[in-house]
């Protein structure tokens, strides 16, 4: 994750394993609890720009949050980058946002690559009151995210 920001962004990274041999096999809430936090390894490569860098991914979802560090609104430009450097990389623009509080910026399907909000990844969605599954019928992949989980 490229962070270019005039003030200071605290970027958090959680996973959430989600293993290819249960990708046809929706997580249970409690399943989907199961989050355990991610130290990725920061770089300044830039006068206001940092990086912040998984080195090794693992088979599930990464959630990619960011709040000021002052408690203020803060700005930045964000970029994630899959597979950098790769045959398979891939390059997503977040945006430039307004950061007021904790604020989720992505949800990253790993070891794939695919971005929650990347519809284009889908063949389907269903939605009910506390949860939405999106899924792809060739390749059989459900992901389901509940509504309260964060």
């Amino acid at each position: 994750m490229v962070i270019a920001a005039d003030s200071s962004i605290r970027l958090q990274v959680a996973f959430r394993e989600y293993p290819k041999a249960r990708r046809q096999k929706m997580p249970t809430r409690s399943e989907a609890r199961r989050v355990q936090r991610i130290v990725p390894v920061f770089a300044k490569t830039g006068e206001e720009t940092r990086e912040a860098v998984i080195e090794t991914a693992r088979d599930g979802v990464y959630i990619f949050t960011a709040e000021p560090e002052q408690g203020e609104t803060a700005k930045a430009r964000f970029t994630l980058k899959i597979f950098e450097g790769g045959a398979r990389e891939k390059v997503a623009e977040i945006g430039t946002r307004a950061i007021s509080g904790k604020t989720v910026l992505a949800k990253v399907l790993m070891r794939e690559g695919i971005l929650w909000d990347d519809d284009s990844a889908f063949t389907g969605t269903m939605e009910d009151s506390e949860s939405i599954t999106k899924f792809n019928a060739q390749t059989g992949l459900y992901w389901k995210e509940y509504l309260t989980e964060q």
